[in-house]
């Protein structure tokens, strides 16, 4: 006899587990997806102990008749295929049929159901992929599946499981996201008796954002929408001023699904390119819907990964409509030719942008503080008349036939690193001070180059240093509030600033939860002004959330350390002696990190003696 032979179905439901349901988030999605698909418009979701003790899902669709509920739970049984031609137009969010016996096979199993226009329903129940008990109920039509004791027979995958709050912070998540993309709906959460949140039909995405964030978000939220042959976009970005240190607040569906597409979020992060600094990333609720046949849907078990046809057309198209958009509002925006400032000297012409270094100090319209997007000098001229019959001729629209390929959609080609404006080897050679420039920068000379140093922003990289060795020693000053006061989170917020509550004391907070979702606050750390409590704890959610404790106090020890260095640094248009400057560069030199403040910004811009120069015709 062969060694070869095919597997039990309680094992392969097992193996099927595992590629489908990774953790409680993800059997989460697959049940509540079902209910979507069922017509619900009202969801309530009970957790235990992060998901790992129970998940339950109730829900008001169709249902299903005693014979479907059975069926249900035989692998590969769907009501939304029917042929092979299906999988390439998937209208629903659910379809391959693993769902519900591979969650069945890893917990202790229950499903109830009652069919719309019967009067009663069937009871399913099933332990690690067994079926136990069947009986007859009664009750309102819609369904009810609970999931007990998830991987109870598979220990090695239980060990991995995050601690409950991690657990419970993305099942969070979930629910929110899921709430955004069906406005619509009534949506509610519990966990261990506590409601965390819930949420009513509203008839705008706004509203939805406010029943979970609040009004703070509402004002810097600029509308979306475009239609450019069969692609649809639509949906709210953050003003070019109004920045996050994580992408937690970027939500993308494509035909009301939840995805993690880097397509999308390059064409997000390329409409912004040029505004803000260092690793901030906008706030985004977009909707791509396009036709089922453009998108492939089946690439991942878990179906948050997706495939477009033409990658290359929904890409410009969704950067382009958010783009526009930046550039209508008359907003106050600092925007950078960065990539002009580390370009490789060979590459400087008469006109480089790198010397374009003023800030717009007042209200002015986007497109014209911008100034233009393209260096004016002699290379863009002669591109311009070179290529001025394309320039000028109106735009065709895309054909099938000139994009339609059987290959993989190509990707777009992101741009190639910066090269180092300093190389590490100069630091060695410390510079000799020649003077200062409008009281506000630091002229130097190094190996034949000029530097140019911005005297605040080398003061905050030195007090950066001293104030985070401070910070690690929990030599952490504290002021009492004259009043307490309440912090009022949206309910993700509050589960995860719950969890890190420990950690943020030692930093000089005194705070308790109070009510629901608010948490009183008695102390806060001296270097703190009043008027920057609210943001700084949306800063410490976004930068310790999901992190292990020690990740965590590393993460807020870099925040604080970044914001009081920022408050107590030497400011522009402030006059330095000779020593005085001399003793600031020695120290930055000696430095950590003398490229770079904690906020990202370049301290030192060099100029070398070629690209001088070359930007006075010489060369």
């Amino acid at each position: 006899m062969g060694d070869i032979r095919v597997l039990p179905d309680h094992l392969a439901n097992q193996i099927a587990a595992g590629e489908v349901v990774e953790r409680p988030v993800a059997a989460l999605k697959e049940l509540v997806e079902n209910s979507l698909d069922a017509g619900a418009d009202r969801i309530h979701v009970t957790l235990e102990s992060g998901g790992k003790k129970r998940i339950r899902v109730v829900d008001n669709g169709t249902g299903m008749d005693p014979d479907d509920c059975l069926m249900a739970l035989e692998r590969h049984a769907t009501s939304k295929l029917t042929r092979a031609e299906d999988l390439f137009s998937i209208q629903t969010l659910g379809f391959r049929g693993e769902a519900l016996p591979s969650i069945a096979s890893v917990s202790h199993f229950s499903l109830e159901s009652v069919a719309h226009g019967n009067s009663s329903g069937l009871r399913v129940e099933v332990h690690g992929g067994k079926l136990t008990k069947t009986e007859e109920i009664g009750g309102e039509p819609g369904t009810k599946i609970t999931v007990d004791n998830l991987f109870y027979n598979i220990p090695a995958r239980r060990k991995f499981l995050r601690t409950v709050d991690t657990e419970l912070s993305w099942m969070v998540n979930l629910m929110t996201q899921y709430s955004f993309a069906h406005i619509d709906k009534t949506f509610i959460l519990e966990h261990d008796g506590r409601k965390l949140f819930e949420v009513y039909p509203v008839s705008e995405l706004k509203e939805r954002i406010y029943q979970h964030f609040g009004k703070t978000m509402l004002p810097h939220l600029l509308p979306v929408s475009c239609e450019a042959d069969w692609l649809q976009v639509s949906g709210l970005v953050s003003t070019p001023d109004y920045f996050k240190t994580s992408k937690t607040h970027q939500f993308l569906f494509i035909n009301g699904r939840l995805v993690k597409d880097k397509v999308l979020s390059h064409a997000l992060a390329d409409a912004y390119r040029g505004f803000g600094e260092g690793n901030r990333y906008p706030a985004a609720f977009l909707f791509v819907q396009v036709p089922s046949e453009e998108v492939d849907v089946n690439v991942h078990p878990a179906k948050t990964e997706v495939r477009f046809i033409h990658a290359n057309f929904v890409h410009d198209q969704v950067r382009d409509a958010i783009r526009r958009q930046l550039l209508a509002k008359p907003l106050t925006v600092n925007y950078r030719f960065r990539d002009g400032y580390h370009a490789s000297p060979s590459g400087t012409e008469p006109g480089d942008s790198r010397f374009q270094t003023a800030r717009q100090e007042v209200i002015v319209p986007v497109a014209e503080q911008m100034g233009p997007l393209f260096d004016r000098g002699d290379r863009y001229q002669k591109f311009v008349e070179s290529n001025r019959a394309l320039l000028e001729a109106e735009p065709q629209p895309r054909t099938e036939t000139a994009t339609v390929t059987n290959q993989a959609p190509a990707k777009p080609e992101l741009p190639p690193d910066p090269e180092p404006l300093i190389s590490r080897e100069t630091w060695q050679a410390v510079p000799r001070v020649i003077g200062q420039f409008r009281e506000s920068y630091i002229l130097a000379e190094q190996d034949g180059a000029l530097l140019l140093i911005d005297q605040h922003v080398l003061h905050e990289r030195l007090l950066y240093d001293q104030i985070k060795a401070a910070l690690a020693n929990d030599s952490v000053e504290r002021q009492v509030l004259l009043l307490p006061e309440t912090l009022e989170l949206s309910p993700a917020q509050a589960v995860e600033f719950e969890k890190i509550l420990p950690v943020v004391r030692r930093f000089g907070f005194d705070l308790d939860p109070f009510d629901g979702n608010s948490f009183l606050l008695r102390e806060v750390p001296a270097f703190l002004e009043h008027g920057d409590l609210r943001s700084m704890v949306d800063e410490i959610i976004e930068k310790a959330q999901g992190q292990r404790e020690e990740t965590a106090i590393e993460a807020l020890i870099d925040l604080f350390a970044a914001t009081k260095a920022c408050k107590a640094a030497i400011k522009i248009n402030m006059s330095l002696t000779r020593e005085k400057m001399e003793h600031l560069v020695d120290r930055l030199w000696a430095s950590s990190s003398p490229l770079f403040c904690p906020h990202g910004r370049p301290v030192v811009l060099k100029f070398t003696n070629e690209e001088i120069e070359k930007n006075f015709l010489r060369r």
